[in-house]
């Protein structure tokens, strides 16, 4: 019987304070959306930054006076320090056949003899493809006896990094904007509804109802808002991604995970705004 009471009277706060409740649901929709569309955003520049990084490799070049087996020898050494991936050995011969390839000259015809020396190309873990990391690697691969120079886009290795901590805090800064905003809003439409029905809720006290029974109605309608909220801006996320892919980008990436996020923040912001909104108009139970 309880429990079909609060179900019934939280429907019922959809038809009080009407204007409040489309307002609070019209901004949920908004905020979700946005927080959706960055969540998205993320996901595809972090895949973008991914492929970028998956690109990242060492040049490690070998003293010239070495032996081939004795570079053998370097890049056994290589792969035993932590973080690296690949090694990719190159002969003064593969190197010579690489600057035939891009130049277009024989380095023979150029210079008589082959100063190029034998290289390893190294490709780092995901997980070390940063400054910081890559850093550690290039200078461990630097006291490997044998090893004249390692080079590297390290420049712009600090640029990625810097630019994506500056995009991930402003997202985040804006995220909690949003959800503070959407808080306020159904925090204060809990309010304009119990301020509507003081009346009942004083006659409700008067024949002996408990407060969790007064109490529970509101906290459903919260929640029902924001579940409602965000279940419209999932949707309309879901077709503003289909007409992204089929009309400007059809390498968008989506993941269930938003939607799921949306519908879990949405109905949890419903749920604690009544709550607190509740508790703090009529106590704790």
């Amino acid at each position: 019987m309880n429990f079909w009471f609060t179900i019934r009277e939280g429907l019922k706060g959809f038809t009080r304070a009407r204007l409040s409740t489309f307002i609070t649901i019209t901004s949920i929709v908004f905020s979700h959306f946005l927080i959706a569309l960055f969540l998205i955003l993320s996901i595809n520049v972090d895949s973008w930054i991914g492929e970028m990084r998956s690109k990242l490799e060492l040049e490690v070049y070998i003293d010239r006076t070495l032996s081939e087996s004795e570079a053998g020898q370097i890049k056994k050494k290589t792969l035993k320090i932590s973080g690296i991936e690949n090694a990719v050995y190159i002969s003064k011969k593969d190197a010579a056949d690489r600057f035939e390839k891009e130049f277009g000259k024989n380095i023979y015809e150029i210079l008589q003899s082959n100063p190029l020396p034998a290289s390893l190309t190294i490709t780092l873990k995901p997980e070390f493809r940063n400054a910081p990391k890559a850093a550690v690697v290039s200078k461990e691969l630097g006291k490997i006896p044998g090893v004249e120079e390692v080079v590297y886009h390290k420049e712009l290795i600090s640029i990625i990094d810097n630019y994506m901590s500056v995009v991930y805090l402003v997202g985040i800064v804006i995220i909690v904007l949003l959800i503070t905003i959407t808080f306020i809003l159904l925090y204060n439409t809990i309010r304009l509804t119990i301020y509507a029905r003081r009346d009942i809720i004083e006659i409700m006290k008067l024949v002996g109802a408990k407060k969790s029974l007064i109490k529970r109605p509101f906290v459903i309608e919260g929640l029902l808002q924001g579940a409602v909220g965000a279940a419209i801006a999932s949707g309309l996320v879901y077709v503003a991604s289909k007409l992204i892919i089929k009309y400007l980008y059809p390498f968008l990436l989506i993941k269930m995970d938003v939607y799921i996020i949306i519908l879990s923040m949405g109905m949890l912001i419903g749920y604690f705004s009544s709550r607190i909104s509740v508790q703090k108009h009529f106590g704790h139970v």
